[in-house]
């Protein structure tokens, strides 16, 4: 895999970029503690600010924040929407989902406790639900591990499963990363190659042991997993190449890579746009080149 850096970007006024997606020539950009989601063009250009919720402020305290970790973009009655979706790493504030009608900007909630309790009581240590993307009619979601419980999850269920918490499909499969040491290294952010059937993931490093308290940043990471639609319903999925970001330009260093939507792609070749953030309050945005 070969990527290059060809644009970097600070957004001082949008805190903890958590997630990000790619419709319509636009980017919704997302934050753990943000109050509303910010959409850009192509060139991150702000075009409007999406309010989440009707509180005063940018930011919720780190005590009652959604921690709004996951997004992708579903179709529900023919009708794109950008699904935005809470950690699950704290019963209280934390299973909120948010749908929001990209058409109209209208949006729903809905409290996933049903379904986050499920997913506990399937065998996940500690729920920290960190990325989502949709691969045909299945959603596929991460759960990050940390230092004490170092092991990442792939939870499988099925679009609307918001809408049948108790009956949705669930399939759990650990993911493995190709790292002799991979303790500390929790999966942060996926994306679904239509046109290469693959999965597009990121990873950081961050020396904590829970899924709640921020920890010292470390590395991130760009992750393929390739036949990714044949690969719902094995065992395992099987990371097939996984890049260390600061090897590639020393701008990556110290950021904690949250998440990445893609903008454009050919064959094995890809456009992508990556979040991060490192603890201070800002959004980070880096715009690179894949090929692999």
């Amino acid at each position: 895999m070969k990527v290059k850096l060809f644009e970097y970007k600070e957004i001082a006024a949008f805190p903890s970029g958590s997630g990000i997606e790619y419709y319509d020539e636009k980017l919704f950009l997302v934050g753990d503690d943000a109050r509303e989601v910010l959409v850009l063009n192509k060139r991150w250009k702000e075009l409007e600010r999406l309010p989440l919720f009707d509180a005063p402020g940018t930011r919720s305290s780190k005590k009652t924040k959604a921690d709004l970790e996951a997004s992708t973009i579903v179709t529900v009655n023919r009708i794109p929407r950008l699904l935005i979706m809470g950690s699950g790493s704290k019963e209280q504030y934390r299973n909120k989902a948010i749908l929001f009608d990209l058409d109209s900007y209208l949006k729903e909630e809905f409290d996933l406790s049903v379904f986050y309790n499920r997913l506990k009581a399937s065998g996940i240590p500690q729920l920290n639900i960190e990325s989502a993307a949709l691969v045909e009619d299945h959603i596929l979601l991460s759960n990050r591990g940390n230092k004490k419980n170092p092991g990442n999850q792939l939870i499988i269920t099925r679009n609307t499963f918001w809408k049948k918490q108790q009956q949705a499909d669930i399939a759990i499969i650990p993911l493995e990363l190709p790292l002799k040491d991979s303790k500390g290294v929790g999966i942060s952010g996926m994306a679904y190659s239509i046109i290469n059937d693959c999965l597009i993931f990121t990873a950081s490093t961050e020396l904590t042991e829970n899924a709640v308290d921020d920890g010292p940043i470390g590395d991130s990471y760009l992750g393929i997993i390739e036949n990714a639609s044949r690969k719902i319903g094995r065992k395992n999925m099987k990371v097939n190449e996984l890049l260390n970001l600061s090897g590639t330009h020393e701008l990556f260093k110290g950021f904690k890579i949250e998440s990445v939507c893609i903008q454009s792609e050919k064959e094995r070749r890809m456009k992508l746009h990556l979040v991060a953030d490192n603890d201070t309050g800002k959004s980070y945005l880096f715009k690179v080149r894949m090929k692999w």
